[in-house]
């Protein structure tokens, strides 16, 4: 396990909460859910999950072959932007009474299709460059 890259298996966690609140957000628009409090506990957990992912990037990243870094930073600028703006749809709706602002659902959406970016990159680096593969 030492020799594995961490990164790479705990990124589901964050990329699927935040993915499902910003799903959450569409249905409560179209008027599918009514429950406003959902998408604001996904994006919570979201964003308290994504921290241990990119700390495992971090160890990660310092393991990464140098030729790979302008892959890897173009990577974490994605997912750091998606994640900031997560947290702002979430600060948006620190009053909770009622449904989320139009423009707490508008960054949530925004900030999903970057973090599907990110996720894409993240998938290049492994899959194409293969960043993190053991070579025996």
């Amino acid at each position: 396990m030492a020799r594995h890259p961490l990164h790479p298996a705990v990124v589901h966690f964050p990329l699927g909460l935040l993915l499902t609140a910003t799903l959450v957000d569409l249905a409560g628009l179209a008027g599918v859910l009514s429950e406003p409090r959902f998408a604001a506990l996904l994006m919570a957990a979201g964003l308290a999950f994504a921290l241990v992912a990119m700390a495992a990037g971090a160890v990660d990243f310092a393991r990464l072959d140098e030729a790979l870094a302008p892959h890897a930073l173009r990577h974490i600028a994605a997912v750091g932007t998606a994640w900031l703006g997560y947290a702002v749809a979430l600060y948006l709706r620190r009053d909770m009474a009622g449904s989320p602002s139009l423009a707490s659902v508008a960054t949530s959406v925004a900030s999903g299709g970057v973090l599907a970016l990110g996720g894409f990159l993240g998938g290049e680096l492994v899959y194409r460059y293969g960043a993190g593969r053991i070579r025996e």
